[in-house]
């Protein structure tokens, strides 16, 4: 490959996560951020799945696809996350309001790890797996507590995107969703993999 042909395809690929980036913001404000913001992180995650494993669809009929058919089941979901996280910043201020709750700082700080833990993995299973409805849960969780280091990889890749969108804060409408789910997906599709060959070696060796 040439200069050229590689300047070329990694313009392609950056207009791809800069439109990509715009209908996540576009589809979300369109369910009023409460009610679309689901939806269009789930469809958002779909096209990311797509880029990172070079599977070629139209990136505006599937992201409206999915975000309609999966409209209903993901706001299920929002319902659920929208509870425990707003349980979860009472918990947080309740100890830092009362100096006799601060002995449960550090194991609210466990609990918050795993919950955010099963957020981040949340939508790469999603995308990647078929399951029931609760069981997405429960294996988003059970990545979280076998794979944390990839829970701590994405928590390093928000600290280092909030550094560089506050030195260029015109790039956040541009790329802060598209950016984020392609970092998220990449280590979530390389903790699947490397708990698919776990599985598979056992497997063997059983």
């Amino acid at each position: 490959m040439s200069f050229w042909d590689g300047f070329y395809s990694f313009g392609v690929k950056l207009l791809k996560i800069i439109y990509l980036n715009f209908l996540w913001l576009f589809f979300s404000a369109i369910g009023l951020f409460v009610f679309g913001l689901f939806p269009a992180t789930i469809a958002l995650f779909t096209i990311t799945r797509q880029l990172l494993l070079d599977i070629e669809k139209p990136i505006t009929q599937t992201f409206w696809e999915v975000y309609k058919n999966e409209w209903l089941k993901g706001n299920g979901y929002a319902v659920i996350s929208y509870i425990i996280l707003f349980i979860l910043a009472i918990d947080f201020y309740a100890i830092y309001t009362f100096e006799s709750l601060s002995i449960l700082l550090i194991p609210t700080f466990i609990i918050a790890f795993i919950i955010f833990g099963t957020l981040f993995f949340f939508f790469p299973v999603y995308v990647h797996f078929d399951l029931a409805f609760f069981a997405m849960i429960k294996q988003a969780f059970l990545f979280t507590i076998t794979s944390p280091f990839t829970v701590v990889l994405n928590v390093l890749s928000i600290i280092f995107i909030y550094f560089v969108f506050n030195i260029m804060p015109g790039a956040i409408p541009l790329f802060i969703g598209s950016v984020l789910s392609l970092l998220i997906m990449k280590f979530s599709l390389r903790s699947f993999k490397k708990i698919e060959q776990r599985k598979l070696s056992e497997a063997v060796s059983v």
